[in-house]
């Protein structure tokens, strides 16, 4: 299966970094990981400093400034819903244990799906689950949305400049008006994801392009995949193990 043929004319020009060549198996095991380890912990401080790695990790690989506006509305929402409870319930308790803990685990799984997302080639991804004897059709589905996730970041970026540009009001007047933002954000951004989507089933059509067809080439696990496998989920494990030993009553 040749997925040079349909993604050719929509080039990858995400920079992933020293992570680009890690392979994306690698890297969905350490999501994987950090998903199931920061359900299970439940102290605030340690699921913050997982929340940090993930940071670090996206800053050296050079897509922070692509991933900060998303990660931001999170970390902002966030702070607005403890202010919201405290005001409100007067529940100092509830907005600093569950509610932080639930952001937390948010911001964790969300950091760690940018990072996948901004410093994996679709390609490359493809030719790892082909080793893994996944159906291509499957894979073709897989690696198309993650293909499309930064390009419908910029596009969406795109139709809010324009929309501010024509409505001419400050953003947070924009954010008071729910059906402006319907209206000039959401139903565009539909219109566009529906347009692209028609380009690629005509870029995979003319190029006769089979999903089913079987792999040219696949893409082993190497010695860095595991290092980086090992150093990472060792460390959330071993946050585990510092809750569990010297923070459990």
């Amino acid at each position: 299966m040749d997925f040079n043929k349909i993604f050719s004319p929509f080039i990858w020009t995400s920079k992933g970094g020293i992570f680009e060549d890690i392979s994306p198996i690698a890297k969905i095991l350490v999501i994987i990981g950090a998903t199931i380890l920061s359900v299970i912990i439940s102290n605030i401080w340690l699921l913050i400093l997982m929340g940090i790695v993930f940071l670090i990790l996206i800053s050296y690989s050079g897509t922070l400034r692509a991933a900060s506006p998303f990660l931001s509305f999170i970390v902002f929402f966030w702070f607005l819903s403890i202010v919201i409870i405290i005001a409100i319930y007067r529940n100092l308790e509830y907005a600093l244990g569950f509610l932080s803990q639930f952001f937390a685990r948010f911001f964790i799984i969300s950091a760690a799906g940018l990072f996948f997302a901004f410093t994996t080639s679709p390609i490359k991804l493809a030719k790892s689950l082909e080793s893994l004897k996944i159906p291509g059709e499957i894979i073709f589905t897989l690696t198309v949305a993650l293909r499309y996730i930064p390009t419908l970041a910029f596009e969406t970026a795109a139709i809010w400049d324009s929309l501010k540009l024509r409505v001419n009001l400050p953003k947070i007047e924009i954010l008071k008006k729910p059906s402006l933002l319907y209206r000039g954000l959401i139903i565009p951004l539909i219109i566009r994801v529906v347009k692209i989507s028609d380009e690629v089933a005509i870029a995979a059509e003319s190029k006769g392009f089979d999903p089913g067809k079987k792999p040219v080439e696949s893409l082993q696990f190497e010695y860095r995949d595991f290092i980086f496998v090992f150093i990472l989920l060792g460390f959330f494990t071993t946050l585990k193990i510092i809750e569990y030993t010297y923070m459990t009553p």
